[in-house]
């Protein structure tokens, strides 16, 4: 997708390069709020995976907005093997994640603005909390930013969202409401799965491509 305006590129590369520290947790590097709330994420598109079809047998994953490539991790922590590439806006976040994880398949893009794969390139597509800091403009962005993760997966695209029944709600973060997002999904699949169940400020949709 592009931002339209550099300043909004600008602003997300802004708000994750001055939280890059060697010896600042991943997590909180990526401003979750903690390991925990991450893994339960990571665990909805495991769950996915594990029902999604890989006539290949080892399923490819594009992980947009990858960060410091946690999901790629925790999908070695659970024996799950994937073939993996991460993909993300910010120079220095690719620099420290190929810093602390050498050797992983890792590309610096802009993959809503066109980017460098080709459609139906990957089983499954994901995005974890690419939406959720405060751009003014995050509803359009993330109708855009899913109608192109569908565009780049063969069986399945999957992302988060905060959710806008949290109670507690921070500035600088953008709040989705599930229906309305899910029924704009609705125009780019087959089939689209609701994920409300696993955190209270945070949901998960999930596109069966056409």
């Amino acid at each position: 997708m592009e931002l339209r305006l550099p300043s909004k590129k600008n602003q997300i590369t802004a708000h994750y390069e001055r939280r890059i520290d060697p010896n600042r947790a991943s997590y909180d590097v990526l401003d979750w709020g903690t390991r925990e709330s991450q893994l339960a994420r990571f665990r909805v598109l495991l769950d996915v995976l594990m029902r999604s079809p890989s006539p290949g047998g080892v399923p490819t994953v594009l992980d947009v907005g990858c960060g410091l490539t946690d999901l790629c991790s925790f999908f070695e922590q659970c024996r799950f093997p994937v073939d993996y590439t991460g993909v993300d806006l910010t120079p220095g976040i690719l620099t420290e994640a190929r810093r602390r994880h050498p050797g992983r398949r890792l590309v610096q893009a802009d993959v809503f603005d066109g980017g460098p794969f080709r459609g139906g390139q990957f089983d499954v597509t994901y995005c974890s909390g690419v939406f959720n800091l405060q751009l003014g403009n995050n509803d359009e962005f993330a109708r855009r930013g899913l109608a192109a993760l569908t565009r780049y997966a063969r069986h399945r695209a999957v992302a988060n969202f905060l959710h806008i029944r949290t109670r507690e709600k921070y500035e600088h973060c953008h709040y989705f409401d599930p229906s309305i997002l899910a029924a704009y999904a609705e125009t780019l699949g087959r089939q689209v799965d609701l994920v409300e169940d696993y955190l209270a400020n945070d949901f998960t949709i999930v596109i069966h491509p056409r």
